[in-house]
Formats: C-alpha cells, sequence, structure tokens
C-alpha cells in the first residue's frame, strides 16, 4: 500500500514550461515534500497565460503557503525549471497538505542536492566536488528511500 499523493491544486496536461521558487530566508531555504520521498523546492508547471515569475510565486504558495515576491533573475535548472529567488512576506501551512522544511543550503548535506547546488553554483558559492556530491547523492536517495518505506510500513500497521 502506498501513501496518496498531495493535493494538487493546479492539475492539468496544458502546461507551457516549469518554474520553482528560491526561497531563502535567514540563512535557510524552503523546501517542500515530494510525494514518494524526499524534499524540493517549490515548484510546478506554468500555466498558459501565466509568466514563469507568477507560476513560481503561485507554485510556492500552493505547496509551501509562502506569500513571495521575486527579486531577481531565474536560474535555469538541469531539469529544464526556471529557479527564481524570492523574498519571503509571509507563511502558513500548506494547502497541498505538503510538509515543509527550512535548510541550510549550504550544509554538506543539502549542498548536494541536485537543485539546491546548481543555485548555489549560479550564485558563486561554494558547491562539494562532482564526485563527492555523486557519492552523497546515492546516500541521501537511500535515506529517503529508506524514510519513505518506514512511513508506508507505519500507515500499515496502524
Amino acid at each position: 500500500m502506498t501513501a496518496p499523493p498531495f493535493l494538487n491544486l493546479s492539475p492539468g496536461e496544458d502546461r507551457i514550461g516549469r518554474a520553482c521558487a528560491w526561497i531563502e530566508h535567514e540563512g535557510r531555504v524552503l523546501m517542500s515534500a515530494r510525494d514518494a520521498w524526499g524534499w524540493t523546492l517549490p515548484g510546478g508547471g506554468i500555466h498558459p497565460g501565466e509568466t514563469p515569475q507568477q507560476a513560481a510565486v503561485r507554485e510556492a504558495w500552493e505547496e509551501c503557503r509562502a506569500h513571495c515576491e521575486v527579486i531577481g533573475e531565474a536560474v535555469r535548472l538541469s531539469e529544464g525549471a526556471d529557479c527564481y529567488p524570492m523574498r519571503l512576506l509571509g507563511l502558513e501551512s500548506s494547502p497541498e497538505g505538503r510538509p515543509v522544511l527550512w535548510v541550510r543550503p549550504e550544509s554538506v548535506w543539502w549542498a548536494c542536492d541536485p537543485q539546491l547546488c546548481q543555485v548555489l553554483a549560479a550564485q558563486g558559492r561554494s558547491i562539494p566536488s562532482p564526485a563527492f556530491r555523486a557519492g552523497l547523492q546515492t546516500v541521501r536517495r537511500i535515506t529517503f528511500q529508506t524514510q519513505a518505506a518506514f512511513r508506508r510500513s507505519s500507515r500499515m500497521t496502524a
């Protein structure tokens, strides 16, 4: 038995691209839970008639209930999403029901996250070597998969 996915407030196949939010506040970056495992920057599809900046702001609100404004130019991530730096204006609980987590992006565990690493590098900030990142990404994947399996087994026995 698998956990039900989080509520998706913007379903549809009409998306014209992807955008995400880099919300840094007091030295930490806001991450949202993925359905299956791990954490990700809040983001998702750009709807027709919506700018990438508007999509990033909307996704930050939908996934993290973070009220934000774009404060700079996007970083293009290898997955194709444009990631916009944002200023946090306010925070509530997530309407999609996602857990959120504030992380220190330059800690080794988080600096090896593919999304965070790309934004840190674009900002000229320190990142671990490619070999170190590859090794730690394997450990991170196993850790997140183990946590997801534990959560599933806990729900099945409850």
